[in-house]
């Protein structure tokens, strides 16, 4: 009887390398978005837009170092759905040759 609740570790494993990349871009965006500086520079700093630019530059850096370590959770996840996917692979094995020598080593397959 099914659970409803299956995994393909192959499956599982193509998902994880689009993950690992997944994080790689997103590391690639927020390194172009902290190139690009605090924003509001261009404003100038004399009279009142000075005080909204200094003000809009610290919300930019506040925010792209908010963004910073997202790419390592993205990553990480990719890495751990792999090695989930190794272990099922691996599990599957080993269950199914411990079938065969219950089952006398027939090449009969249970499901």
């Amino acid at each position: 009887m099914s659970s409803g609740f299956e995994i393909d570790p192959e499956s599982m494993n193509q998902d994880a390398s689009r993950m690992r990349v997944h994080g790689e871009d997103y590391a690639a965006a927020v390194q172009r978005l902290r190139e690009r500086g605090p924003g509001g520079a261009c404003w100038g700093d004399t009279g009142l837009i000075g005080t909204f630019a200094g003000a809009y530059a610290e919300c930019s850096r506040v925010g792209v170092e908010a963004l910073t370590g997202l790419h390592t959770v993205i990553g990480t996840t990719g890495g751990c759905m792999a090695s989930t996917a190794g272990s099922l692979h691996g599990t599957e094995t080993l269950i199914q040759q411990d079938v065969q020598k219950l089952h006398g080593g027939s090449d009969r397959r249970w499901v």
